[in-house]
């Protein structure tokens, strides 16, 4: 409940809906609210709250396409490193450690390009030293079905890796915000603009509703980049699952 995380948008909200209120009470106090709540305005919110709903429903979309990219890299890692332990278990001297601590360091290059801002490169090239260890593999008589198979998880690595980027390197919605900023914006002009007889009521309700599309604007800007990880989003895909090979592959 007061996860400080689940609580950053609104955080961010908040200091725009105390200026909210400001403009409002100087607005009204100045006697420049000519507006009435009458159709044309119902029919504005509506088409924001359309626009809204939509962009939104997109955005999760593609989210949730993006939560079971580290866990399936994870589970590419895990993979490769039994068909390691079973090679070492039927070939006596073959060293598994090496294999497996080279899959640690893919799982670490991950990590790193993500959480500390390091160039992709360090995550390609950590995949590709693969290549070399699985060739000492395939020295091994009846060795080649299982490298063909680590080699297919690595793959998997390398295309879920490269999917991570372009989602983390552009946005999902491009041209949609300025549909969204263009709704978001008319919206709170005219709720600046709306006068009631209940001036209280009046900025009571407004601001909710000038809260509700402010957080729902940064909660799509947000989910539109699921590998943000600079300390400021609050819906970033968690990446639990590579902290934990991580662990559990150390030799």
């Amino acid at each position: 409940m007061f996860n400080l995380v689940k609580w950053g948008i609104l955080t961010k909200v908040v200091p725009w809906t105390g200026l909210f209120c400001v403009v409002k009470l100087g607005l009204h106090w100045l006697g420049w609210q000519p507006w009435a709540f009458d159709p044309l305005t119902g029919a504005l919110f509506s088409a924001a709250t359309f626009v809204i709903a939509l962009i939104l429903s997109g955005t999760l979309s593609d989210y949730r396409a993006c939560e079971w990219m580290p866990s399936q890299i994870a589970n590419s890692l895990e993979t490769i490193n039994d068909t390691n332990q079973v090679i070492a278990a039927r070939y006596p001297d073959y060293h598994p450690q090496i294999l497996q601590q080279a899959l640690v360091d893919v799982s670490r290059s991950i990590l790193d390009w993500l959480k500390e801002g390091k160039e992709f490169t360090v995550v390609d090239d950590s995949i590709d030293r693969l290549n070399p260890l699985l060739a000492k593999i395939l020295e091994l008589d009846g060795c080649a079905g299982f490298v063909n198979y680590m080699q297919a998880e690595q793959s998997k690595i390398r295309s879920i890796s490269r999917l991570m980027r372009g989602n983390r390197d552009t946005d999902f919605l491009g041209a949609a915000y300025v549909l969204l900023w263009l709704f978001i914006g008319g919206s709170i002009f005219a709720l600046l603009l709306i006068d009631a007889e209940q001036f209280s009521e009046n900025l009571t309700v407004s601001t909710f509703m000038f809260t509700l599309f402010v957080y729902l604007l940064f909660l799509i800007e947000d989910l539109d980049n699921p590998f943000q990880y600079d300390g400021k989003s609050s819906v970033d895909v968690g990446l639990s699952a590579l902290e934990n090979i991580e662990i559990k592959l150390k030799v």
